[in-house]
């Protein structure tokens, strides 16, 4: 029997809903990776001409001047649709939603038979076609898609998305796309919406972490949490959650001491027993000691007037957990923590006070509901869709899954996609040759995981590359690819260039760092004068910016730049959330939710701005007091007492523990606190923040500290004041220089009231003593930016409710309560009833409350789970950009530099330590012994099997990581080598060898002699 006739490719492409003419929308497909690009562009070639070609050359067009972006205008329409017809297409009126038409290209029949035969393509419609199989791929198979640089990864992935919704018909509330970062996000969400047309009815659109911590909120009781979760800034949220777990250890180990002097049953042993104890069997002792604890009371009191130092001397439990050398050591078990979890490890591989530690960690943020970013993805994973009823809510919801920049996702995020798809519906976007976040647990092997992972389910996982490169020159791509010949392990492919060969990649060889910056400068500014390229279109990327005794690399670039009047922008500084003004104003925002004590919070603003309250001397007082008092009497009712804050308002009630004069002012803290949490239910969350930035006295102390700041032109250290210790002498130290400097002004020494520093709540007062002074706040330019971004989430809150309210075409009886309720909240004792119907049914729709509030604070959080996200780093300034490679990311230049191509600088040597050292079950290590079963070299043995040892995988994402550099530029790239380079450290010049990456690509590149 005859096989059936072969359809033609026509026919295929009409059965299939249009096959190419349903992708090949011009509106969408000419425009570039980046909407903030594609601005950039245009606004570039309207603001000049491009230079004509030098003689004999002919200039290739890019798909940008091939295919202008969109506009209303019918001439620019009329021009891309010549352009259009030129290659072959004809143009055509489609009606989509009721919307204005727009022009969409079908191929002609004479293109569609070059394509059934074989013939050869251009460069556009090969790359249209291999797109076209990524979108058109059935939804209900696991798709994976190596995307390299610069090929459409991100459009490639929103096109999928929209097909899911246009050609298969799929709900968009039923689609999730998972970002790697928050930018990433905002990027995705702003194509679609464009896309479609509009901001409602879109698929969900979130991070890894965003969404566990949506899902955790919701059913925060089911997952063991002791309260609704905040979650812990990474540095020192982290560090103090670790400080509190040493000191209940240091307890526990002074305690089991004791119960070994006094032969007691150590199980639920308490401090009390052991006085009691101490005292029936050692009556004389115990007064005698007695005695001479008062006798050292008295003379810490007297010390304590004197200013001396005071501190007893420490025994070795103390000076082991809580001694000088305590922030390494809580440093170490944090890093500890991090890696077993990235590892998915368990508590039992490990020594017994190294896994306490961890199991306590983990409990202090299950019962204070302060949960770090590992946590909350872990709870999302076990507790939310591990549990049948909320999995199968979640898998209701969300049947299509759409992944970006997949290797870069961890072992744990591996683990939570694996409960995330319950079918095969899942969709994988990423380059495995961009993996440059090894430390963070990401994995070039995460796309051969994955169809392992199928494989054991029977389902095949259709792959797909994408190698069609639209940013860079042939001979950029050349030595971007070359950089990767050394891995072994490397899934194989090759970029193909769109663009022609362009001007050669140069390696200029310097004898210093001065003489490097010099060289970049120069090259940079004869650019800009003879090839007309914009500052903002060059970058210099380095590994790294700071090294060890090397301090700041890219100090004489700085310099040079400076002094050549080029102007410039650092990226890689502390984000605006990790200011320390900011930080202060989030604190007395987190402590004005009622019923959620926060000790991070209260720890921060007890002498923020200063009152008599130094908190390393009251804070151990209070901490003290909360270990001997963990109950308290409210009517005839007993509460636990588990919270700082709860143990301070005991103290007050009391009057016990401090003196007088700390005793008032504790107490008006604590009263404060009691009238910003009256404003949370009644205020915008904008208005709540300039009245706490006012009323706190925040805005008083930081316009007298960045007025003495100027005056002594200090750099901005944004230092967060971690320590604290020295919070009042500093004070003092600006006051006094205050003094000086009006002094030499006036000639005499001028009246200036104590209030200016240390005493907001007189100045109010004085304020107050003279109504008719205009009132004049002062706002640092971080706290400007937050409120702008406390008023942006309050419109998307209401933009969120006015959707749901438009849903109803009768407004309910409950609807209609609530309008009245809020018209008339001042009246009514909102406080009085339950949080969840104040917060939830009463104050969210009007957007207003603790649900708004715990939003916005989560989301500043969650700022910090990609270090890489600086909205307003790449801004649209002309400056040359001075960046790392990691930041540089997913970002291009006209012109790239990467200088230090040596070793130790690119690549970087290996100092991957024995940190955490795993044992095997029966190792007599776990039980405190020494390791008798080599379980270091076993647990190298089996990485190394599947990723190879420290330093192949050390080697390898350094050369992903000059990949990465290369890849960012799209005509002129130079590498730059020094002969030496000087030391802070060690206060010498020392020399340094080439990178032995120049052995890749020396045959790809032009060595030039700049010494």
């Amino acid at each position: 029997m005859a096989p059936p006739p072969k359809k033609s490719g026509a026919a295929d492409a009409k059965k299939s809903g249009g096959g190419i003419e349903r992708f090949l929308h011009l509106d969408e497909f000419c425009k570039d990776l980046s909407p903030t690009k594609s601005r950039a562009i245009a606004a570039k070639n309207k603001s000049m001409k491009r230079p004509p070609p030098k003689d004999g050359a002919t200039e290739s067009p890019s798909k940008r001047e091939l295919f202008p972006a969109p506009a209303a205008k019918k001439k620019k329409t009329n021009q891309r649709q010549k352009s259009m017809e030129a290659m072959g297409f004809s143009a055509a009126r489609i009606q989509k939603n009721k919307s204005p038409s727009k022009i969409s290209f079908s191929m002609t029949d004479e293109v569609k038979k070059r394509v059934e035969q074989g013939i050869e393509q251009s460069l556009f419609e090969r790359d249209a076609i291999t797109q076209q199989r990524v979108v058109e791929c059935p939804p209900n198979i696991p798709l994976s898609v190596r995307a390299c640089a610069g090929t459409g990864k991100t459009h490639t992935m929103v096109q999928r998305a929209i097909s899911f919704i246009n050609v298969h018909h799929i709900d968009p509330k039923n689609i999730l796309i998972v970002t790697f970062s928050k930018l990433a996000t905002e990027e995705v969400i702003e194509r679609v919406t464009r896309a479609f047309g509009r901001e409602t009815d879109l698929p969900t659109i979130k991070t890894f972490h965003a969404l566990a911590y949506s899902w955790v909120c919701r059913s925060w009781k089911h997952c063991g949490l002791g309260q609704r979760p905040s979650v812990l800034n990474p540095k020192s949220g982290e560090m103090d959650l670790m400080k509190q777990v040493f000191e209940r250890i240091l307890d526990s180990k002074r305690l089991e001491r004791c119960a070994r002097k006094l032969k007691l049953e150590e199980e639920s042993l308490t401090w009390d027993d052991v006085l009691k104890a101490f005292q029936t069997r050692h009556q004389e002792l115990y007064d005698e000691l007695a005695q001479t604890a008062k006798v050292e009371a008295e003379k810490i009191v007297k010390k304590r007037k004197k200013k001396k130092d005071m501190k007893p001397e420490e025994c070795d439990l103390e000076s082991r957990w809580i001694g000088k050398k305590s922030n390494n050591r809580c440093k170490e078990s944090l890093e500890l923590v991090r890696k077993a979890r990235l590892g998915s490890h368990d508590y039992n591989e490990y020594p017994f006070e190294d896994s306490q530690v961890w199991q306590l960690y983990d409990r202090l943020q299950r019962e204070t509901g302060r949960i770090d970013f590992d946590t909350m993805l872990l709870l999302f994973a076990e507790n939310v869709l591990g549990d049948e009823r909320l999995a199968k809510q979640f898998h209701e919801r969300y049947t299509h899954v759409v992944v970006d920049e997949y290797q870069d996702n961890s072992q744990m995020q591996a683990l939570m996609l694996k409960r995330i798809v319950k079918r095969g519906c899942l969709t994988v976007v990423g380059d495995d040759d961009q993996c440059i976040y090894e430390f963070r647990g990401a994995s070039p092997g995460n796309f051969d995981r994955l169809k392992e992972e199928f494989a054991k389910k029977n389902i095949a996982v259709q792959e797909e590359v994408l190698i069609d490169n639209h940013r860079s020159s042939k001979n950029v791509l050349t030595v971007a690819s070359a950089f990767l010949e050394g891995d072994k392990r490397r899934h194989p492919k090759t970029l193909r260039p769109i663009k022609p060969e362009g001007p050669p990649v140069e390696v200029w060889e310097c004898s210093s760092q001065t003489q490097q910056a010099k060289q970049i400068v120069a090259g940079m500014i004869k650019r800009h004068e003879d090839d007309r390229i914009r500052w903002k279109e060059m970058a210099a990327l380095f590994r790294c910016l700071k090294m060890g005794g090397n301090g700041s690399l890219t100090t004489h670039l700085q310099k040079e730049l400076a002094e050549k009047k080029v102007p410039f922008v650092v990226v890689g500084g502390k984000s605006i959330f990790e200011r320390a003004s900011v930080r202060d104003l989030v604190a007395y925002l987190q402590l004005s939710i009622r019923r959620s004590p926060n000790d991070e919070a209260f720890t921060r603003s007890i002498n923020q701005p200063p009152r008599r309250l130094p908190k390393d001397k009251v804070i151990p007082i209070i901490k003290e007091f909360l270990d001997g008092n963990t109950m308290r009497k409210e009517g005839d009712k007993l509460t636990s007492i588990t919270f700082l804050q709860e143990a301070a308002k005991v103290m007050v009630e009391k009057n016990v523990g401090l003196t007088t004069s700390r005793h008032n002012a504790l107490s008006e803290f604590l009263a404060q606190i009691g009238t910003y949490q009256g404003k949370l239910n009644i205020m915008s969350l904008p208005d709540l923040l300039k009245y706490l930035w006012k009323e706190t006295g925040l805005s008083e102390f930081y316009k007298t500290k960045n007025k003495v700041k100027a005056s002594d032109n200090d750099e901005d250290d944004e230092s967060d004041d971690e320590d604290d210790q020295s919070v009042g002498e500093k004070n003092k130290r600006q006051k006094k220089m205050m003094m000086m400097r009006l002094k030499q002004e006036w000639g005499v020494k001028p009246a200036l009231p104590k209030s200016v520093v240390t005493s907001p709540v007189k100045a109010r007062h004085a304020e107050a003593a003279n109504p008719y002074k205009v009132e004049r706040v002062y706002y640092p330019e971080e706290i400007s930016l937050l409120i702008e971004l406390a008023a942006q989430h309050v419109d998307d809150w209401n933009k969120r409710e006015e959707i749901l309210r438009d849903s109803k075409s009768i407004p309910s009886l409950l609807d209609l309560t609530r309008k009245v309720v809020l018209e008339n909240r001042a009246a009514y004792a909102l406080e009085s009833l339950p949080d969840h119907i104040v917060d939830e049914i009463v104050l969210a729709p009007a957007a207003l409350g603790r649900s708004v509030v715990d939003e916005f604070l989560a989301g500043i959080m969650l700022q910090h789970s990609t270090v890489e996200d600086q909205p307003h780093a790449f801004a649209d300034d002309n400056k040359v950009t001075i960046s790392s490679v990691h930041r540089a990311k997913g970002l291009e230049w006209s012109d790239v530099y990467v200088p230090y191509l040596n070793e130790e600088f690119l690549p970087t040597s290996c100092r991957e330590g024995e940190v955490p050292l795993r044992h095997v079950s029966n190792c007599n290590a776990i039980i405190g012994g020494k390791c008798d079963k080599e379980c270091a070299a076993y647990f190298a043995s089996m990485a190394a099997e599947e990723r190879g040892g420290p330093e192949e995988r050390h080697l390898n994402e350094e050369r992903r990581l000059a990949h990465v550099a290369a890849t960012r530029a799209k005509e002129k790239l130079v590498f730059l080598s020094v002969d030496g380079v000087y030391s802070r450290k060690e206060r010498k010049f020392s020399t340094v060898s080439k990178s032995s990456f120049l052995d890749n690509i020396r045959e790809h590149v032009t060595i030039v002699n700049k010494r």
